[in-house]
């Protein structure tokens, strides 16, 4: 007997585009505003400053919390997520617990240069943080998985994906602050691209695999009453 296919998103089909597209406008929004620049804007200084109070004391944890964004980090977790995944039988997690990152981190490689915005003394691109990116679809692939197994209604089911979104992707982009590699709005950038990669091709997933199931349904065809006997 075979088991019907497990939505991927299930109570957060329909919030979904909605989350995503927010986010993707709000990372463009930032993108164009910082475009080509070298310095921090006000947002980031106050935002700076506030991170540091928060975490100045503290830099050596937060030194190593930035490591769980790291690409090397990324693809070990997304690799263990997708096999994990296929143990279960989410084979449409395992998918995006695979295409997520890796497009997040191609994203965000390829906006950096596009957008040009600069930090430090080597002026390295800074728009949009490819560890925050990195984190946050990784927490997104853990929780979606989380809300696969247990019931969930759909505002717990968007509490726990929106929670470890934000821990993971607030965690190491304070950490990417605080050791001076990214300005605050770049670690937002990161973590709204993340957003509107994940939840998108979580659609895409979804929509295809279910026109595909539908596809491969067999096909009942009714007989008809029965021939009288002669």
């Amino acid at each position: 007997m075979r088991h019907a296919p497990v939505p991927l998103l299930g109570p957060l089909r329909r919030p979904a585009p909605f989350v995503a597209g927010i986010a993707f406008v709000v990372f463009a929004a930032l993108g164009l505003w910082y475009s080509g620049d070298a310095d921090a804007g006000r947002v980031d200084t106050h935002t700076e400053n506030a991170v540091d109070a928060v975490t100045g004391s503290h830099w050596r944890f937060f030194g190593r919390v930035i490591e769980f964004g790291s690409p090397q980090f990324v693809v070990l977790a997304g690799g263990l997520l997708a096999g994990l995944c296929l143990l279960l039988g989410r084979r449409r997690l395992a998918v995006l617990a695979i295409v997520g990152p890796g497009l997040t981190g191609l994203a965000t490689t390829f906006f950096k240069p596009l957008f040009g915005r600069t930090i430090g003394d080597t002026a390295g691109f800074a728009y949009p943080s490819g560890h925050t990116g990195g984190a946050t679809s990784i927490a997104l692939v853990a929780a979606l998985l989380l809300v696969s197994l247990i019931p969930a209604g759909r505002g717990a089911a968007l509490t726990l994906v929106g929670a470890a979104a934000l821990v993971a992707g607030g965690a190491v982009g304070a950490g990417m602050v605080t050791i001076g590699a990214h300005y605050p709005t770049d670690t937002v950038g990161g973590f709204c691209v993340a957003l509107a990669l994940g939840l998108g091709s979580a659609l895409v997933i979804d929509v295809v695999a279910d026109r595909r199931a539908e596809r491969n349904r067999p096909i009942r065809i009714n007989p008809g009453p029965p021939t009288p006997a002669l």
